[in-house]
């Protein structure tokens, strides 16, 4: 709508100008048919140029405002009940889990509730190992925030383990993306 009264109050003016200066109705009426038409068109292509150029979308930044405190780590053999109270006292959603520094696995909650709770498994008689995701997506540290995004969206993901070196130093997730950005 705004587009529309924007179009008929700029068109009107156009004609209006027209008529004070000439005194010509008809050629007020062929301005304002022309005026519509020809800019109509040129919007059209404008709108179309600019779709294909990438000036000004790109993100900037770099990753380290997004990964915050260094990440709760487990280990392969730590038993999923000690993973579900790193959690729970943590107030996070996802555990990397380690083998000497690298990372291994990522525990999160839809992996608590898919292969634990709905398996029907006992949360201290499973080990970490048993249940995490993996391969584990991982992002090194001195990559930009639109790389890190861009993997996410390949890969369709919500997390990404960061490291450095191969060891781990942080975990990334969308709500901390747009954090940075802010």
């Amino acid at each position: 709508m705004k587009t529309v009264s924007w179009r008929i109050v700029a068109t009107s003016t156009g004609m209006f100008l027209v008529y004070m200066f000439t005194g010509r109705l008809e050629l007020v009426a062929g301005f304002g048919v022309a005026d519509v038409a020809l800019k109509t068109v040129f919007y059209f292509l404008h709108e179309r140029i600019w779709d294909r150029i990438t000036f000004g979308r790109t993100i900037r930044g770099q990753m380290q405002p997004a990964i915050g405190a260094p990440p709760v780590t487990a280990l392969p053999t730590d038993t999923v009940s000690s993973v579900i109270q790193k959690m729970v006292t943590s107030d996070i959603g996802a555990v990397v889990v380690v083998d000497s520094g690298e990372p291994f696995g990522l525990i999160t909650e839809k992996d608590i509730l898919e292969r634990l709770l709905s398996a029907g498994k006992d949360p201290s008689k499973t080990f970490a190992g048993d249940i995490m995701s993996s391969p584990v997506a991982t992002v090194e540290f001195n990559k930009s925030l639109a790389e890190m995004l861009k993997l996410m969206q390949d890969k369709q993901i919500r997390r990404l383990v960061v490291t450095r070196n191969r060891k781990v130093v942080g975990i990334v997730n969308e709500r901390r993306v747009l954090e940075a950005l802010i």
